[in-house]
């Protein structure tokens, strides 16, 4: 997407899908025409590394960049992030929050009448048929324990420890065979939408937006056990002055409380569940954690089944 303005380009790094198309509407394309700055968003996926480790020049240069809190604390630790105020180390060193995103069991509610929970995202005997999981220790390490049995409080404390992390990784070998890997929150809606999946986790803004557009099958949410995941704007070190400016301008624009109202009217990031109590993920243990856990998990996907 280009959303041109009469002067300079800003390129942005953002998620595809619903959720890009709602920052399209509620803040660049607004921000272009109000400015004259165009906007020039490409998609990433999102992995625990900034995109592209940012070239210089080119069609995949970004002067700002939407991430999980978890990466941008990374990113700002190894210095791939200009620091924006905040002691070193701290979470606002770096990053400017940018939203919450549910990530909740989504499943298809013609051939699951009632809502399921992650022990039942487990149990093929009851429910047969495929499942999605993000391919990333993130998100997917804490629903295998809630799906073990743990309570959503005690997850990180056990995760952080060498059983915790067997546990996990066992109880996903228990449904290795039966996963479909997504790697994009627009995926994970795909997959569940198309039925590819009887059952996924799923970033809700996804699957509501699928649903809201007339998606193929009828989608159910279930909240309960769901994870909380925040979002958070990173801008690039060494820019320029005058880019440097004109990603802070959009920083400040996107903060405006009735363009804030309408991203949130274009984009519901979590279920219509009163009662759900989403866990927040815990982006101080990622931090710590991700790069041993990311390798654990890579090696655990290359093992054979």
């Amino acid at each position: 997407m280009d959303a041109r303005g009469s002067g300079h380009t800003l390129a942005v790094a953002t998620w595809g899908g619903a959720l890009g198309k709602a920052q399209d509407q509620a803040f660049f394309q607004p921000f272009a025409r109000a400015r004259g700055v165009g906007v020039r968003r490409f998609a990433w996926d999102g992995d625990g590394q900034v995109p592209a480790n940012r070239p210089a020049r080119g069609r995949h240069a970004w002067a700002m960049a939407l991430m999980e809190d978890s990466t941008a604390r990374i990113a700002c630790m190894q210095g791939q992030l200009q620091r924006l105020g905040g002691a070193p180390g701290s979470a606002d060193a770096c990053s400017v929050p940018a939203l919450h995103d549910g990530i909740v069991l989504a499943w298809d509610r013609g051939r699951v009448p009632t809502a399921p929970r992650w022990s039942d995202f487990w149990d093929v005997v009851r429910y047969p048929g495929k499942r999605g999981l993000r391919k990333d220790p993130r998100s997917t390490l804490e629903i295998a324990l809630m799906a073990d049995g743990v309570a959503p409080g005690d997850v990180y404390a056990l995760l952080a420890t060498p059983e915790g992390v067997a546990r996990a990784f066992h109880k996903l070998s228990q449904l290795r065979p039966y996963i479909v890997w997504w790697t994009t929150a627009a995926d994970s809606a795909r997959i569940i939408g198309n039925g590819s999946v009887l059952m996924t986790s799923a970033a809700a803004g996804e699957v509501a937006a699928q649903a809201a557009t007339g998606g193929r099958r009828d989608v159910g949410l279930q909240g309960a056990q769901g994870l909380d995941d925040g979002l958070s704007w990173g801008i690039a070190p060494g820019l320029d002055a005058g880019e440097r400016d004109r990603a802070r301008d959009l920083l400040h624009y996107m903060a405006g409380s009735d363009r804030v109202a309408r991203f949130a009217a274009l984009y519901r990031a979590r279920p219509d569940d009163a009662a759900a109590q989403p866990l927040p993920m815990d982006a101080a243990f990622w931090q710590d954690h991700l790069p041993d856990l990311a390798r654990k998990f890579a090696d655990w996907l290359a093992a054979p089944a």
